[in-house]
């Protein structure tokens, strides 16, 4: 028979906490607080990658199925929810004023989350490419046997396996259609719409309409840019993209004509992502905001600038901007291309008997 403290191993997890100041002879009441939210953190970084674990399996092969793709974005969605747990885990924290802190802090050098080899892991099991860090030398902090699962890290991403299930989304072309050409042209006339628009208010109000017009003939160029292959590869040598043109063509496709049945389950998977991205940033700041609460513009236990260091990671470590920032080159539905009456057709239903 299973007993219950034995299948939650919970003489091992209540005996886990070890304050530094009871071992220095100088007992601090809020130590116990601090080393069980980190805890807490470090088990909810194991499920997290559990389930991400999870649904790049689903996505790591040549055919995915609708029901992997409902699958996947029910336990991103959990993983979501996990992550709004965790943010609001720093308010627990934050009922310790930065004097109680103090009184331990100087324990735990060069102690630091910093050196957390699964949100390490976490990190890389999402995508982050190395170029986008902020300190390049991050596993310099880590035992060697730390590093060694960190550098292992990463082989295949959530990032990666939802490109290339992007890349492969039909119906971006069918007999003459081609999704790319009807937007654009859409694109071109909501355009010019403005600009007349523009125009005829810049008359009724007697004032130069010159840079609404170069504001608009700036937003022309970067639609533009999206479905040029050559200005595309430029942006993607610059750093101002990541992500692939085909598999960007495929998230505006969903976004677009994401109303009709075969689409919903992908678009809903989008917006999971988009938010779980969102979740990490923001408990990126709510640390920041902590840190800076606690020891204002102290150095970290870990040796980073603190504070300052996080703030920066918060702003420059998004994985999926890619995805977020498409937003601003969406139609409204009024102007979105009519879909040929055979792809508008396939998207109401699709057999995966058939398909498999």
């Amino acid at each position: 028979m299973v007993y219950y403290a034995d299948y939650l191993a919970l003489d091992t997890v209540l005996n886990a906490q070890h304050p530094e100041s009871d071992k220095a002879g100088k007992p601090a009441h809020e130590e116990l607080l601090f080393i069980i939210t980190h805890q807490t953190f470090e088990l909810w970084f194991k499920q997290v990658l559990h389930e991400l674990g999870s649904v790049i399996t689903l996505f790591d092969t040549d055919y995915i199925r609708e029901s992997d793709v409902a699958l996947a974005q029910a336990r991103i969605l959990r993983v979501n929810r996990i992550m709004e747990h965790l943010v609001n885990q720093w308010d627990l924290i934050e009922t310790m004023t930065p004097g109680e802190f103090m009184d331990f802090r100087a324990l735990l050098n060069p102690a630091s989350g910093f050196q957390s080899a699964q949100w390490r892991v976490l990190e890389k099991t999402l995508g982050l490419p190395e170029n986008k860090r902020v300190l390049k030398h991050y596993t310099d902090a880590l035992s060697d046997a730390h590093r060694a699962i960190v550098e292992k890290a990463g082989s295949q991403t959530l990032f990666n396996v939802v490109q290339r299930w992007l890349e492969k989304t039909p119906f971006l072309e069918s007999g003459e259609y081609a999704f790319w050409d009807s937007y654009r042209q859409a694109v071109a006339a909501m355009l010019d719409h403005d600009r007349d628009e523009v125009r005829t208010l810049a008359t009724a109000e007697h004032r130069d309409p010159t840079d609404a017009l170069n504001q608009i003939d700036s937003i022309e160029r970067g639609f533009q840019a999206l479905f040029d292959p050559t200005e595309y590869s430029g942006l993607v040598e610059q750093g101002h993209r990541r992500m692939s043109q085909r598999a960007t063509l495929a998230i505006l496709f969903i976004s677009t004509y994401r109303d009709y049945p075969l689409l919903q389950a992908p678009y809903r998977l989008l917006d999971a992502i988009i938010e779980l991205d969102k979740l990490v940033s923001i408990w990126r700041y709510r640390h920041t905001l902590m840190v800076s609460r606690m020891i204002g513009m102290r150095v970290g236990t870990g040796g980073s600038s603190g504070s300052e260091y996080l703030m920066q990671t918060t702003v420059r470590q998004r994985v999926f901007d890619d995805v977020t920032s498409l937003s601003s080159f969406l139609l409204p539905t009024s102007a979105r291309p009519t879909l040929p009456a055979d792809v508008a057709n396939r998207l109401q239903f699709v057999n995966e008997a058939s398909a498999s």
